[in-house]
């Protein structure tokens, strides 16, 4: 992981544990790690192991994709970063979803358009 995304996730990490109105110990007790682990994760210095990531997700009361998807990037980047957490063996279902949605957005557009 890049130091760039140790800091963002980092940044997410403490921002969820505030919107909880808990301190790093709070937090750090909850998991049963040190304090200095969870100060090390939010100020960038280290990051979690991904097995590690559904338990602290949990413990913050937010989706593990919260921890991943960033609001800074283009509508199209954030997409495709999304598109990328999906396993191989679902890609082709959620695409199909996502397919069908278009279309219907397209045909819902060109109804209400005079003609």
């Amino acid at each position: 992981m890049s130091d760039e995304a140790k800091k963002k996730l980092g940044e997410r990490i403490r921002r969820a544990r505030r919107d909880m109105d808990i301190t790093q110990g709070e937090l750090a007790s909850r998991l049963g790690i040190s304090q200095g682990v969870v100060s090390n994760v939010e100020t960038g210095i280290s990051t979690i192991d991904a097995p590690d990531l559904p338990r602290w997700a949990a413990t913050l009361g937010k989706p593990i994709m919260y921890f991943y998807i960033t609001d800074d990037l283009p509508l199209r980047e954030r997409a495709a970063s999304v598109l990328s957490l999906f396993p191989d063996d679902r890609l082709e279902f959620v695409l199909q979803m996502l397919e069908n949605m278009a279309l219907t957005m397209h045909d819902q557009k060109d109804a209400k358009s005079p003609s």
